[in-house]
């Protein structure tokens, strides 16, 4: 992945010989900008990132916008 071609994505490092429980690193890119970083957990990442997406008012990328919807109505109970 090339982040200055990058719109919106979650990233995660691992650590080398680690458990697979405990990335070293997680963070979201918005617009080739990281924009949050040391996120504790791939669940955290994911929260965070529709957090900012209500908070700054983003439209959904139009290739994932029926996943969004799909994880904003079933995993969140969002649009109830």
């Amino acid at each position: 992945m090339v982040i200055g071609q990058t719109t919106m994505s979650i990233y995660i490092i691992w650590k080398d010989g680690a458990d697979a429980e405990e990335p070293e690193d997680v963070g979201f890119i918005l617009e080739a900008v990281e924009v949050l970083c040391n996120l504790q957990s791939l669940t955290l990442g994911f929260n965070m990132l529709f957090g900012l997406i209500y908070d700054l008012n983003l439209n959904y990328l139009e290739e994932l916008k029926c996943t969004f919807k799909v994880f904003q109505k079933t995993l969140m109970e969002l649009d109830r």
